[in-house]
Formats: C-alpha cells, structure tokens, sequence
C-alpha cells in the first residue's frame, strides 16, 4: 500500500463515516481511527471495498498508546496523503501528537490535513504549528437556519460538507454557517 493513496480519519466510525467511503470512492486506502471494534467492523461490512479499510482502536485520549497505534499504521502503510481529523477538545495533545508522529517519518512528502473543528473555533484561531510540508485546511462545523429556527448540522450534512471541504481544497470552509452567531441552536 505504500505506493497507493493513503488516507487516515479520526472521527470516521462517527460523523465522518460517509467521508471514510467518499475517500474509498476517491481510491485511497483509508485507516480510521476509532475506539470501538464494533463501529469499525460495520464501516468495513457497509463497503463495497472492505479490503480498502483499516481500523486502528484506540483512544487518543490515551496518548501513549495514540502514538503506539500511528506509528504501527505508518511502520505497515507509509505516512498518509491526506488526514481528516475530528479531535474534541478534551484530548489538545492528540493533534500535536498526530503531527509529530507524521512529521517524524516523513520530512519531505507534502500532504493534507484538513482539521474539522466546531462553531465556536472560527471567532477563536489557534495557531496549529504544522510542517512546511503540510498543507493545512480548517473545516468548521456550523449550523443550519431555517426562518426563525436553527439546528446542528447532521451526520449526513458534516459529511457532504467535509467532502465538499476536501475536494475545494480552500484553506478554510464552513459546513452550514456561522452568521448571525446568535441564532445558533
């Protein structure tokens, strides 16, 4: 597979499985990290190409192991092409971590990582060191205004959005939208 594309998605067994099958669709192979054999078992099960899915559980809460679990899928796959990474605020190491372990096998090789992050992350920007060879992208995840209500985005929404997000290749992209703010649900 290290001559094939690549690609690894945090979040994949959630929100983001319908971009794990776009991906597949794109002809990458797609290792998702999840905690649960089960979510990961039925995301393989509902393809067309299960061979082209491979399913890391781990938590990357636990950092140690996080770090453990990537350097194994890189050690059998090569560093990705493209990351897709949905990390909750919760675990502010994972990101870094995930960049390290990238960036300590492959200095040179440019690839992508588009960083999905909520709403609120649009008014406040962290800086998100990244290698010179990584070309970074912010997807936020708004909601929907319908008249005089508003909702969060769906599954399916996140998604489309995200698979919107990655074929524009724009440096920032909103899912749904973020104005007026105060209308948000």
């Amino acid at each position: 597979m290290k001559n094939k594309k690549y690609a690894l998605v945090i979040g994949g067994t959630g929100m983001l499985a319908q971009v794990c099958h776009a991906l597949v669709n794109d002809y990458y192979y797609v290792s998702v990290i999840g905690r649960s054999t089960i979510r990961q078992q039925q995301l393989k099960d509902s393809s067309n190409e299960p061979d082209k899915f491979h399913g890391i559980e781990v938590d990357y809460h636990d950092d140690g192991r996080f770090r453990q679990q990537l350097q194994k899928a890189f050690q059998a796959f090569g560093t990705p092409d493209l990351v897709v990474s949905w990390i909750h605020g919760s675990a502010p190491q994972a990101l870094d971590s995930l960049i390290d372990e990238i960036t300590r096998i492959n200095k040179t090789k440019t690839w992508k990582l588009f960083h999905v992050q909520s709403s609120s992350r649009f008014f406040e920007k962290e800086n998100t060191p990244v290698p010179e060879n990584c070309q970074y992208r912010r997807v936020y995840l708004g909601f929907i205004l319908n008249d005089s209500t508003s909702r969060w985005l769906t599954h399916k929404e996140i998604s489309d959005g995200v698979i919107r997000a990655i074929h524009a290749d724009q440096t920032e992209s909103v899912v749904g939208t973020l104005e007026p703010w105060d209308k948000r649900p």
